[in-house]
C-alpha cells in the first residue's frame, strides 16, 4: 500500500564482513578460481580433494594467493588454516559450501565486468593516445 505522497522507501542491505570480502577481490582470474573452488565443494561435499587447497599450487598461486584479499576471501567463506601442511587451506569437517557462496562470487565477477567495461568506454571515448595496449 502506498500512502499519497510518499515514496515506498528499499532499505538498503547492510553489508556484512562476508560481503565486505568479497567486494575487495576485483581480479576477474582470482574470482573465476575461486568460483570453480567453492562451486566444486559445493556440488561434491565430501570429496576431499575439493575440500583441500594447496596455495603453493602454481595456478593457485598465480591468480589466488598472489592477489590482494583472494586468499581473505576463502577464509571468510570458511576454509581454514590446515594444521598438516602450512600452505593448504580446507574447510574442515561438519562446514559445507553451498551455491549461495558460489552466487555471491559470481555476482562480483559480474561487477568487476561492468566496471572493466567502462572503464574501457571511457578510455575509448577519451581518444586512441588514452587506449593501453593489452
Amino acid at each position: 500500500m502506498v500512502y499519497a505522497g510518499y515514496v515506498p522507501a528499499k532499505i538498503p542491505t547492510v553489508a556484512n564482513e562476508l560481503d565486505r570480502a568479497v567486494a575487495a577481490v576485483t581480479s576477474l582470474e582470482a574470482l573465476e578460481v575461486i568460483s570453480k573452488l567453492l562451486y566444486n565443494a559445493a556440488i561434491s561435499p565430501k570429496d576431499d580433494k575439493f575440500r583441500r587447497v594447496r596455495l603453493s599450487n602454481a595456478k593457485i598461486r598465480a591468480t589466488v594467493t598472489e592477489v590482494p584479499g583472494a586468499v581473505e576471501l576463502l577464509l571468510a567463506f570458511g576454509w581454514v588454516k590446515d594444521d598438516d601442511a602450512e600452505d593448504t587451506i580446507v574447510i574442515p569437517a561438519g562446514k559445507y559450501m553451498s551455491m549461495k557462496e558460489v552466487r555471491m562470487v559470481e555476482d562480483q565477477k559480474e561487477v568487476v565486468r561492468k566496471q572493466q567495461r567502462a572503464a574501457t568506454t571511457e578510455a575509448i571515448r577519451r581518444g586512441p593516445a588514452a587506449v593501453s595496449p593489452s
